[in-house]
C-alpha cells in the first residue's frame, strides 16, 4: 500500500529534533518559533532546526534544511525530504529523498503546559521542485488536517491545524 507523506491526520507532523539547529532559547521572555505536532518537551525549545520530523513515526523527516527567513511572519527554507514508501509497509517500504521548499505560517501558543515562551507554526507546505513521491497528488487529501496541493507551481502537501499534540513530558 502506499502510504501518504504522514499516517494519519493527527500523527502526521513536526518536531524540531534536537539535532544541531542555530538557536537554543536562553531567556524566558525570548519567542521561539517551532514546528509543534511531533513536539518533545524533553527536548530543549530549538528554532530554525536542520532535521525536523514531521511524521510522528519517523516516516516524514525534513532534514539538511537551511533557513532563509524564521520568526513571528514565519518561516521559509529549502532542504532533503527523507520519506518511507510503505510498501509492501512501513518497515520494509524504501526512502525516498527529494529536494523540497518548505513555509511555514500562522505561529500560536501551544496547549496547557506548553513553554510560555514557545509558538508553534500551525500551517506548513512541503513543496516538490525537483521529483515527488507517488503519493503527492494535488486536488486529493490524505485525511484531516492535510491536503494535496501546488505552491508556487510545484506538487505540495499543505498540513494545517498544527499544533503540539501534548507538552506534558512522557515520563
Amino acid at each position: 500500500m502506499v502510504r501518504a507523506v504522514a499516517i494519519g491526520g493527527a500523527a502526521l507532523v513536526m518536531m524540531a529534533s534536537g539535532l544541531s539547529g542555530s538557536g537554543v532559547a536562553t531567556a524566558a521572555e525570548d519567542t521561539v518559533y517551532m514546528f509543534g505536532s511531533c513536539y518533545d518537551p524533553s527536548q530543549p525549545l530549538l528554532e530554525k532546526p536542520q532535521q525536523v520530523v514531521y511524521g510522528c513515526d519517523s516516516t516524514s523527516i525534513m532534514e539538511n534544511m537551511t533557513w532563509s527567513s524564521w520568526g513571528a511572519d514565519g518561516a521559509r527554507g529549502t532542504g532533503t525530504d527523507n520519506a518511507v514508501q510503505c510498501q509492501p509497509n512501513c518497515a520494509q517500504g524504501p526512502h525516498l529523498y527529494n529536494p523540497i521548499v518548505v513555509h511555514a505560517w500562522n505561529p500560536v501558543p501551544g496547549r496547557a503546559g506548553c513553554p510560555d515562551n514557545a509558538a508553534f507554526f500551525t500551517d506548513f507546505t512541503v513543496a516538490y521542485p525537483a521529483g515527488v513521491p507517488p503519493w503527492v497528488v494535488p486536488g486529493t487529501n490524505w485525511g484531516p488536517g492535510v491536503e494535496y496541493t501546488y505552491v508556487d507551481g510545484m506538487a505540495g502537501v499543505h498540513f494545517f491545524d498544527q499544533r503540539p499534540y501534548s507538552c506534558t513530558p512522557l515520563s
